[in-house]
C-alpha cells in the first residue's frame, strides 16, 4: 500500500464565489508545487471546468514529469439544500451525469455584481463562456435521487462538509439516512480541527471520512496534509476506495 495526499474538493473560478485566478493551470500547480497526488474538481451544480483541468494536468505532466490525477466532479445542491460531492472516474461519465442532472438546474440568473463571474475556461485559461444561471442556486433533485444518479453514471456520492450548521445533511436532515449506502463523508477543515466531525459519524464506523480544502482560493488548497493508502494510484482505484 502507498500513501497518496488528497484534495478532493476545489472550486475553479466557473463557482461564483471563487476568485477568477483558479484558473485549469494555476491550480493543477499549485497543487503540484503542495506535493499533492490527486484532486477533484467540484464547481457549484457543473462539470463546466474539470475538462479542461484534466487537459492542464496531462500537459503539465509532460512538461515537467509531474503526475497529477484529476477526478472530475460537481458540488450539487439538492433540492434539500445539502452540498453533495459527486465524483466520478473519466470526464465522460461526469459529463453524461451533468447532462442528466441539467433538467434539475436553476434557472434564475446570476447576479455578476453580488455573486461574482462565472468564467469556463480552456486548458489554457483563456476564458471561452460565462454561465448565465445562477449556479449556486439549488436544484430540484431530491438528495435520494441524487444518490441514485451518481451510481447510475458510476460515480461515489459523497455528503459534503457534514459537520457544518448549513448546507451539510446533518443540519438539514438531521441524519446521514440509513437506506442509502454511503461509505464516504466529508468534514470540513475546521471541523477536523475541532475533532466534531468523528463523532457525527461514531454509529458509522466504517464510513470512510475524509477533509478537504473546499478551496475558492489558490492559497487555500491543500498541501502534503491529508492522505489515503491504496496499491496503486489510478481514477478507479480511488473511486472503489470511496465507494
Amino acid at each position: 500500500m502507498q500513501s497518496f495526499y488528497y484534495d478532493l474538493h476545489i472550486h475553479t473560478g466557473l463557482s461564483p464565489c471563487a476568485d477568477n485566478d483558479m484558473t485549469p493551470n494555476d491550480i493543477v500547480g499549485m497543487a503540484i508545487l503542495g506535493g499533492l497526488d490527486v484532486i477533484a474538481v467540484t464547481d457549484h451544480n457543473t462539470i463546466g471546468n474539470a475538462a479542461a483541468v484534466i487537459k492542464a494536468a496531462a500537459v503539465a505532466e509532460k512538461q515537467h514529469g509531474k503526475s497529477l490525477l484529476v477526478l472530475p466532479g460537481i458540488e450539487v445542491s439538492t433540492a434539500e439544500e445539502v452540498h453533495v460531492i459527486c465524483l466520478f472516474p473519466n470526464i465522460d461519465e461526469a459529463e453524461a451525469f451533468d447532462a442528466n442532472l441539467s433538467s434539475f438546474y436553476s434557472l434564475i440568473p446570476n447576479r455578476e455584481d453580488i455573486f461574482g463571474s462565472q468564467i469556463i475556461f480552456d486548458e489554457n485559461d483563456k476564458i471561452i463562456n460565462n454561465v448565465e444561471r445562477m449556479l449556486i442556486a439549488p436544484t430540484g433533485i431530491s438528495f435520494d435521487n441524487l444518490y441514485d444518479l451518481t451510481i447510475e453514471h458510476n460515480g461515489v456520492f459523497i455528503p459534503a462538509h457534514i459537520d457544518r450548521d448549513s448546507f451539510s445533511v446533518i443540519s438539514n436532515l438531521g441524519f446521514l439516512p440509513p437506506h442509502l449506502k454511503i461509505n464516504t463523508v466529508e468534514i470540513s477543515q475546521k471541523g477536523a480541527e475541532k475533532g466534531i466531525g468523528k463523532s457525527l459519524v461514531k454509529n458509522n464506523s466504517d464510513i470512510n471520512t475524509i477533509i478537504s480544502s473546499d478551496a475558492h482560493q489558490l492559497w487555500a488548497i491543500n498541501d502534503k496534509k491529508h492522505f489515503f493508502s491504496l496499491p496503486e494510484l489510478s481514477a478507479d482505484v480511488v473511486i472503489d476506495f470511496l465507494r
